[in-house]
């Protein structure tokens, strides 16, 4: 790992449906006809039916790398040392009931809970956390996701066991804040998997064909039975140890099933019969007919996402095999004008109003406005202006040619700018998107092929070969710590996207985003963060390596009678307070 590269859970920054975690809109209201209710006591008893679009592929939240999976394994079926309450948008106590750091901020002492147990009645205790860091960090079990999640510039925290509720985390280094990587944490059971951990098989306990009597939660669920294509049922955790204002245990449900319906248009039908309660990231048309349909089912536009939707240029002077890139188009890429033309003259309100029937949101930088905490709210606005964009391609020496009505542009040697975008193909939104952007550039005498190509293969052009012009894709954090985007903002970064891996700044711009961004990490003054973290959203949105196109809205649906529904745009979308809701 290179310098101030923070992991977290960073590996669904590309998958074709995007997900991420924690933070809610900035208020606690929809768009849409339906609004959240008010939170509040409920009663116990009643099933739960939950839409999720793939199977779960383990019960193991150290191997899950999918979303079902880390939905039931590490949402549902587990408790993390700290949680997050996406009403409050802080981190609040979990198993442990308090924390504090100290002066220099590389020790962390935990306090956990009196009397925690897990789901078989045993004590949860500072054994079994040292158990779970001891088990995330064994290169045999394969934990990626969360052991990348659990290292510290790519070194793990030490556990220093005082007694069976006190604990120290010994850093690394100094972090701003513990906070996240507590989150990160949900306790395994010692007395279930230390056998399996000392075989060295850990990676095979609680596949998704285990007996369910045999995996061990600490969360608000278990498993009650396991139909792997089709249904997991959950039921009740009978030593859970949360409870509700009047000292009622949680969860209320007496089971939650999580239901597999790939299909979109089955998982209406499912919500019309009432044969499914709840359907989160729901199409824009489905929304669009439900806010008129009437009966039980209310749609809710959750405001943007963290994810976010841009174009960017391949700014790799060489291709992987060591070949050049082209000279013309890379001298087009690398102009900051020309980048700059490109971003005015894409029509992004058009597009978040009419291409995404008004499910979008315009984007200018690179954090999404979901990120309320660390997002610039001063950057300024791009407003599509397409004759301030050809005026600065002018400037840049490009010549316009060719009728009014049909454009052709020259760059200043006559080379016709043309240059193809790489689209997934099974993403429609970005598709449509790309069909106004194709548009837009097309007024400017630009011929800009959209090109769709399996998620998999845009993913190897910009990691791998290096074989590419531009491409319309994005990122999805899992935080909202500017630590999360490292891997995105530092030169160094894998996701660095535009020009991955550098072994140094390749710009003075770089240079300056890699000096802020290490002082940013060794910060511990909150305000003075946001100013530097907002410093490096100023300086990529000037040199606009990237072109910012929108950040998606997240809908859901639910029946209405489902109590205590307050759903989030991040991900556990409906599921973050599952051990709260109940039938009404």
């Amino acid at each position: 790992m290179r310098p101030y590269k923070y992991s977290r859970l960073l590996a669904f920054l590309l998958l074709p449906f995007l997900f991420s975690c924690r933070q809610p809109p900035s208020s606690n209201t929809t768009t849409g006809t339906a609004k959240p209710e008010q939170r509040g006591i409920g009663t116990r008893g009643g099933k739960l039916v939950y839409r999720v679009s793939s199977p779960p592929k383990t019960f193991n939240y150290l191997l899950a790398n999918d979303e079902s999976s880390i939905l039931t394994a590490f949402f549902l079926i587990n408790s993390r040392l700290v949680e997050f309450d996406h009403s409050t948008q802080t981190y609040v106590p979990g198993l442990a009931e308090a924390w504090t750091t100290s002066s220099d901020r590389r020790a962390v002492d935990i306090r956990l809970r009196d009397g925690l147990k897990f789901s078989d009645g045993q004590p949860l205790t500072s054994s079994d956390v040292a158990f779970t860091l001891e088990a995330t960090y064994d290169e045999r079990n394969k934990a990626g996701v969360f052991g990348d999640a659990l290292l510290i510039n790519g070194r793990p925290i030490i556990v220093k066991v005082i007694d069976d509720r006190n604990l120290q985390f010994l850093l690394p280094e100094t972090i701003p804040a513990p906070d996240n990587y507590l989150y990160n944490i949900a306790v395994l059971p010692r007395h279930a998997l230390e056998a399996d951990q000392k075989a060295g098989l850990l990676s095979e306990a609680w596949k998704i064909t285990a007996p369910p009597a045999s995996v061990v939660s600490s969360g608000p669920f278990v498993v009650a039975s396991a139909a792997a294509a089709e249904r997991i049922v959950l039921k009740r955790n009978p030593y859970y140890w949360k409870r509700d204002a009047q000292g009622t245990q949680l969860p209320y449900l007496d089971e939650l099933t999580l239901a597999v319906v790939p299909d979109a248009n089955q998982a209406r039908v499912g919500l019309d019969q009432a044969a499914i309660d709840i359907v989160d990231r729901m199409r824009p048309t489905d929304y669009a007919s439900l806010l008129n349909a009437g009966g039980p089912v209310r749609a809710f536009d959750l405001g943007p996402g963290l994810g976010v939707d841009y174009i960017w240029f391949n700014l790799n002077p060489t291709k992987a095999d060591g070949s050049q890139q082209n000279p013309v188009k890379f001298a087009w890429f690398s102009d900051v004008r020309f980048r700059r033309a490109v971003s005015m003259a894409v029509d992004r309100d058009s597009i978040a109003r009419s291409t995404l029937q008004g499910l979008a949101t315009p984007l200018y930088g690179i954090v999404s406005p979901a990120n309320r905490i660390w997002a610039n709210p001063d950057l300024p606005k791009i407003a599509y202006d397409p004759v301030q964009a050809a005026s600065l391609l002018e400037q840049a020496g490009f010549t316009k040619r060719g009728a009014a009505n049909a454009p052709e542009l020259f760059d200043a040697q006559g080379n016709r700018v043309e240059f193809s975008l790489l689209v997934p193909a099974e993403n429609e939104p970005r598709k449509l998107m790309a069909a106004v952007i194709q548009e837009d550039l097309g007024k400017l005498g630009i011929k800009m092929q959209v090109v769709p190509i399996e998620f998999s293969a845009v993913t190897n052009a910009w990691t791998k070969s290096y074989d590419y012009d531009a491409i319309l894709l994005g990122l999805s954090v899992s935080d909202l710590e500017p630590s999360t985007y490292a891997n995105m903002i530092l030169s160094s970064g894998e996701v660095h996207q535009w020009r991955p891996n550098q072994k140094s700044p390749s710009s003075e711009w770089e240079t300056k985003i890699d000096q802020l961004f290490g002082e940013q990490a060794r910060e511990s003054d909150g305000e003075k963060r946001k100013a530097q973290f907002r410093e490096i959203q100023r300086i990529v949105a000037d040199a606009s390596p990237i072109i910012p196109i929108v950040t998606r809205h997240v809908v859901s649906a639910a029946n209405s009678r489902i109590g205590n529904f307050s759903p989030s745009p991040m991900f556990p979308y409906s599921m973050w307070n599952a051990d709260e809701l109940f039938i009404k």
